[in-house]
């Protein structure tokens, strides 16, 4: 098999593992370790520190041509983390167990989106991204189904064991494509040095006919040409150094990779929340099961693979082309939904907010990913997917820390009345955003 389908495998297990962390974390703590709500946010935020600084000081600054090696390490570490959740009897433990698999996640999900990119030819990189994206979805559906399953047999405590399982699995698949995904990634890489290196001589070819066609009456006009096709090269070779050569500092400074940053960051506050709050929030007010529970979370993730669904049809079609005005009107759904969460006095009306909530959860990440294809160039692709995965994190810190300490002195519906008055202003920004994008393109 091609090495992209050991990675949409690798993605499917590893994402159900991360999500059920994110989903059955809270409820482990309250009501297994019996700690408040305000210990649930902390542990999120502790999660997301972890991921967030080994992105920056680690994952950001890998080549290229080592990712497959730190997927394969990062699956053996979490592996073991996961087992560790499953044995630990206190806090203080578990807290070790959350900051060890933090860490792997770390090097493992945003050097994934990374290996699509470079195994995937560049006729076929918005599909597999869209692919990408479903296989996410997937997993965030088959994962609760299968907790739910265990969840009515055995205790909470089990679920990290088939967690632990899931990483086995794709430690596996990751060690395959460590052999399969050499050759495709360096020959992906040679090519962009080679454009970069035809583009000068193809600059310097033209100086040299140019000048011998030209009579020596012409000389300073030609003298002037050169000076001018000089200054050219000269942007032309400032370009391919930015867009080649991996510079951090570069990407702060492309528009288009900003935009995705600020959507990605505002709805990964939004969604933090509900994954560490939405759960007991569930369970305080309309008093269900805990596999009920994970099944409501299912319903959320359903919504987003049909969403996604849909996405994939268009993509194909070609016709997915105003991207910031897509990622504008999935905040708006977002607000949409919280408004209704805020409002929601019986299970049913909390299920229909959350199956919304899957609509904009199924947009943002994957035309962001189409986005960033458009404005990055490959050799800034693996620092520029770390910086968009760490962002996540950085709402995963942001919202459950603070909002859970709000939850505890108010309630979490309060803190739903918040993030829906976040995401409308960050909205009205985005639509700010939106208009000057379109000014930029007019002629």
């Amino acid at each position: 098999m091609p090495a992209i389908i050991f990675v949409f495998l690798v993605i499917l297990l590893q994402r159900a593992n991360t999500n059920l962390i994110q989903s059955v974390n809270p409820l482990f703590i309250k009501y297994v370790l019996n700690k408040n709500i305000f210990y649930v946010g902390i542990t999120t935020a502790v999660y997301a520190v972890s991921t967030l600084l080994v992105r920056y000081l680690i994952s950001i600054r890998i080549k290229p041509q080592a990712i497959s090696k730190f997927v394969v390490a990062g699956l053996l570490l979490f592996s073991a983390a996961i087992l560790g959740y499953f044995f630990s009897t206190n806090y203080a433990e578990f807290l070790v167990f959350v900051v060890i698999s933090g860490f792997a996640t770390a090097i493992i999900m945003p050097f994934l989106l990374s290996l699509v990119h470079l195994v995937s030819d560049k006729a076929v990189i918005e599909k597999n991204l869209t692919i990408y994206s479903l296989m996410l979805s997937l997993a965030l559906v088959f994962g609760p189904l299968l907790s739910s399953a265990v969840l009515t047999v055995f205790s909470i405590r089990w679920i990290y064991i088939m967690l632990c399982l899931f990483g086995i699995a794709a430690f596996f698949f990751a060690a395959k494509i460590h052999m399969k995904s050499k050759g495709a990634i360096k020959e992906k890489l040679g090519d962009a040095g080679r454009s970069a290196k035809d583009i000068a001589q193809s600059i310097g070819r033209n100086d040299d006919k140019y000048s011998l066609e030209k009579p020596e009456s012409d000389k300073n006009s030609l003298n002037k040409n050169i000076l001018d096709r000089e200054n050219t090269a000269g942007m032309e070779q400032d370009n391919v150094r930015i867009k080649s050569g991996g510079s951090v500092s570069s990407l702060f400074k492309n528009r288009g990779f900003l935009e995705v940053i600020f959507y990605n960051t505002t709805f990964s506050i939004a969604f933090a929340s509900v994954v560490a709050l939405g759960g007991v929030f569930a369970r305080d007010n309309f008093h269900i099961k805990y596999f009920e529970i994970t099944l409501l979370f299912s319903l959320f993730f359903i919504s987003s693979l049909i969403t996604r669904l849909i996405l994939l049809y268009f993509t194909k079609k070609g016709i997915i082309k105003n991207k910031t005005k897509i990622l504008n009107i999935s905040i708006l759904i977002s607000v949409l939904s919280f408004v209704l969460m805020v409002f929601s006095r019986n299970i049913g009306f909390y299920a229909l907010s959350l199956v919304i909530f899957g609509v904009p959860h199924a947009l943002i990440f994957p035309i962001g990913t189409m986005r960033i294809s458009e404005t990055v160039d490959m050799k800034d692709m693996v620092a520029a997917n770390t910086i968009y995965q760490s962002n996540f994190d950085i709402g995963g810190i942001i919202g459950p820390f603070f909002l859970s300490y709000l939850g505890g002195l108010y309630s979490i519906r309060f803190v739903f009345v918040i993030v829906a008055v976040f995401l409308f202003a960050a909205f009205v920004f985005g639509k700010y955003i939106e208009l000057n994008s379109n000014r930029a393109h007019m002629p």
